[in-house]
């Protein structure tokens, strides 16, 4: 089977969960209702090998066999994120022990240390041996290799496998001892060491915090780890399955929670996916949709084709010990909607039929346990149906954008130890904590507010010669060959928006050995000698003559040759009068940087005139409204007008719909 062009609609199926008895008709109503692709397997390694070495594959081939036969091709799942209960009883020291000290026992999932020589081991067999089983099986296009990776804090683990392997990564990058104690700043706390086997693993701790040299190494070392697992799977299955069917992995939503680099893990990959939850457990209401833009662009940005997969698309109310809102059917289609204009194309709604038992009976998906039809099962399907055409006119096209969000993996993880403000602390949802997430978003968000096409791009991927604007929010360790590239860019025209804290810190998070800005004092044209945390609060700024409000951090900036274009007005501060927004001229382009984080009214009216002057057409049609702009295969433009709001929306003389979308072709 190959692919369809356009959008691959397909759906989650756990065959293990139901009688036999209903499978044929599921994958019969699967395909009467548009979908032509399903995906399984990815926790059924207890019943694949239900003893060491003994395979039973009985059920799948029997599950594959009918989805094919009604014209269903199949994802399978590597089903490592659970391991049988007879692989823990063999070593129960498998498991991982959460910095807090929490033992992750059996009876969860994803609870396997990555650096248990007794899992890599098991699960390099159950992996080889489904490899051999379906891996030229005509129905299966694709893999799915292990299950949300480092999700539920599972990016961290300090059992005693790690605290080995840490040693044997830290000898692999320091070489001699005296090279850590001086990276690490040890004698600081007289925190010295004299053999790598002294240095711990870091547990939390009663009060301060490890050296952040420490914390941060630990990070990476726990990011290498999670890529090793997942590359070991991907050569295993690369050695079996037939050419054109792909492997991925499916990454849960919040870009930067996970210590783990999602672009190195996904960079041999023919494609990313990943799971796509507006809304999930307790929350009163869904995460706003310039925040879910800011995740979609930022999965699109982690290769270069521009498009990806989602392999959980969200399709009722779900949580697993408690529900909140409740969604309009026609907002659950609009989530859809959205994810494919952001370059999705491929889209799998999790689930088929809710569980009837289990850690999940509260995540409903299409159809509740008894398989009757519900409103948002019809929704769903005629949905796909009334834009299937709409869709195969751009999905293969990938996204344009002329503006980027950059972000940098070490300083997410800096951010997480040092948060520097309450501010970026703030827990938005009871599942993420995303302070450096919400930065990113904030700059994000006037190019959704603008309908301006936008990437988030690495500071180690991003090619700046595709943009005209180019934002990067909390940069703090600087690498002085980026910056050399921006610099470069800038002074051939290119808009620079800089966040504050930049410069403060080198590729060792040492601190600057200059006066803030750093490495970006001539670009800025300015100085910053104060700064204070505004924590929770927020203080007074103008832009203009109109008063607005910022948060999270306060720079008092002294321009040198910039131009102020906000200053802080509010009597409880000392330094109400100062500049916190400047512009300055360098080269044949312009840096602007931002000494604090503004409100919604100051994001707006800045971004507004700095649009402008970049030579971008900022287009705000109202909040709640979203346009994203595509191209055709006929080369065309065509606006994805998407409307958020639960009221009728106008885009020019053509009625949006409450939840609606509309496709306006641009001859």
């Amino acid at each position: 089977m190959k692919n369809e062009r356009g959008v691959l609609f397909g759906v989650d199926y756990y065959p293990e969960q139901w009688e036999r008895s209903l499978w044929k008709s599921d994958f019969r109503r699967m395909r009467e209702m548009g979908f032509r692709s399903v995906r399984m397997m990815e926790f059924a390694w207890a019943l694949l090998e239900p003893a060491p070495g003994r395979f039973d594959f009985s059920l799948f081939d029997e599950a594959i066999a009918l989805a094919a036969s009604n014209g269903l091709s199949v994802v399978l799942g590597t089903p490592t994120a659970s391991f049988p209960a007879w692989l823990y009883k063999k070593d129960p020291g498998m498991v991982q022990i959460h910095p807090s000290g929490v033992y992750r026992d059996f009876g969860t999932r994803r609870q396997a240390c990555y650096n248990s020589t007794t899992y890599r081991r098991a699960a390099s067999k159950i992996v080889d041996a489904l490899a051999r089983r379906y891996g030229k099986h005509p129905a299966v296009i694709g893999w799915q290799i292990d299950n949300e990776i480092g999700h539920e804090g599972s990016d961290r683990c300090v059992c005693p496998n790690c605290a080995g392997a840490w040693v044997s990564w830290l000898k692999n990058k320091y070489r001699k001892i005296q090279s850590l104690n001086s990276e690490w700043g040890t004698v600081f706390w007289g925190t010295c060491y004299d053999r790598f086997d002294q240095v711990p693993v870091p547990r939390k701790q009663v009060s301060s915090i490890q050296s952040p040299g420490l914390a941060l190494d630990y990070d990476r070392f726990c990011s290498d780890s999670a890529v090793a697992f997942v590359d070991m799977q991907m050569k295993i299955l690369r050695r079996h399955i037939r050419k054109g069917q792909w492997v991925t992995t499916n990454l849960y939503p919040t870009p930067h929670y996970p210590v783990i680099d999602m672009e190195r893990l996904c960079r041999n990959m023919e494609m990313v996916a990943f799971d796509n939850y507006p809304v999930w457990g307790d929350q009163d209401e869904p995460l706003p949709y310039y925040f879910t833009a800011y995740i979609l662009s930022y999965i699109r940005g982690l290769n270069d084709r521009g498009r990806y997969a989602v392999f959980e698309q969200f399709s009722g109310f779900q949580g697993h010990t408690c529900l909140g809102y409740l969604p309009p059917d026609k907002q659950v289609t609009l989530w859809t909607n959205q994810a494919i204009a952001h370059g999705a194309d491929h889209i799998y709604y999790f689930r088929w039929r809710t569980a009837p038992f289990g850690q999940e009976q509260l995540c409903y998906g299409l159809f509740d346990p008894d398989g009757a039809p519900t409103s948002r099962s019809a929704a769903i399907a005629e949905n796909m149906s009334a834009h299937r055409e709409a869709f195969e006119r751009f999905a293969d096209q990938g996204v344009r954008s002329t503006a980027c969000v950059v972000y940098d993996k070490d300083n997410s993880r800096v951010i997480k130890e040092q948060y520097l403000s309450k501010g970026i602390y703030l827990t938005p949802t009871p599942y993420m904590q995303v302070g450096y997430d919400l930065e990113l978003a904030r700059h994000f968000v006037p190019y959704s507010l603008f309908n301006v096409n936008a990437d988030v791009k690495s500071a180690q991927s991003v090619d700046l010669s595709r943009y005209k604007i180019v934002s990067l929010p909390l940069y703090q360790m600087a690498d002085p060959e980026f910056v050399g590239r921006l610099g470069e860019w800038v002074r051939e025209g290119g808009t620079l928006v800089l966040g504050w804290r930049a410069g403060a810190r080198d590729l060792k998070n040492h601190a600057a050995g200059a006066q803030l800005p750093g490495i970006f004092t001539d670009m800025a044209g300015l100085r910053i000698k104060r700064f204070e945390s505004l924590n929770a609060g927020k203080v007074g700024i103008r832009v203009g003559m109109i008063p607005a409000k910022s948060e999270v951090w306060a720079e008092i900036l002294e321009p040198v040759t910039a131009k102020p274009i906000a200053w802080y007005r509010d009597f409880r501060k000392h330094y109400s009068g100062a500049p916190c927004v400047t512009a300055n001229e360098y080269g044949k382009g312009r840096v602007y940087y931002f000494g604090t984080s503004p409100g919604p009214l100051a994001v707006f009216l800045l971004f507004r005139k700095i649009l402008k002057r970049a030579g971008l057409k900022p287009r705000f049609r109202g909040m709640g409204m979203e346009v994203v702009s595509r191209t055709t295969e006929e080369g065309t433009r065509m606006d994805v007008v998407l409307n958020h709001t639960a009221g009728r929306r106008w885009y020019g003389l053509r009625r949006i719909e409450p939840y609606g979308v509309r496709f306006i072709e641009r001859k």
